[in-house]
């Protein structure tokens, strides 16, 4: 093969190559998904109780918050694991734990069905996966006297998601 040709087939290679890595690098816009809309309302629990305290008694150790979505619907265990990854950062303030439906995360010997642990329950509506923003019906379940229902838009921050605008939809 003749220098030419040489020269010409390794700027084609790097030609090529320079193309592929732009297009990997755009993967057009961020779609959240469930895990992200989970690990978002969970951050965004976290955050309001840092200046408001816990109606009851002191926690040791990390605070168990349960998530459940509002179908009845198991999670997938690829999103449980999403958000277990996503939440690492915080494991000496939360441990996250799942439930398949409310009542799995309740202690139902007790007359005000609070939740097991002395810990909450985030109670996640349908998340309709797609660019952000994306609204996600969220109840703050405590016991059977406190729970507050709300919506809150999932946007991007950075790498991660957040929820950035949370209105109070009722209380249950």
């Amino acid at each position: 093969m003749s220098r030419r040709r040489l020269g010409g087939l390794i700027c084609a290679i790097a030609t090529l190559g320079s193309l592929a890595a732009c297009s990997s690098d755009d993967n057009g816009p961020v779609s959240i998904k469930t895990a992200d809309a989970y690990s978002a309302a969970i951050r965004w629990y976290l955050d309001g109780i840092e200046t408001t305290p816990t109606p009851t008694t002191e926690q040791s150790g990390p605070l168990i918050v349960y998530v459940a979505p509002d179908t009845g619907k198991a999670i997938d265990s690829q999103a449980q694991a999403s958000v277990v990854a996503e939440m690492a950062d915080m494991k000496d303030q939360v441990t996250v734990r799942f439930a398949d439906v409310r009542d799995d995360a309740l202690d139902m010997g007790l007359p005000d069905l609070p939740v097991k642990d002395d810990g909450v329950l985030l109670i996640v509506g349908a998340v309709t996966e797609g660019p952000p923003p994306v609204d996600v019906d969220v109840a703050v379940y405590r016991n059977a006297d406190d729970e507050h229902a709300f919506t809150m838009r999932i946007t991007t921050s950075g790498d991660s998601f957040r929820a950035t605008a949370v209105s109070a939809v009722g209380q249950g």
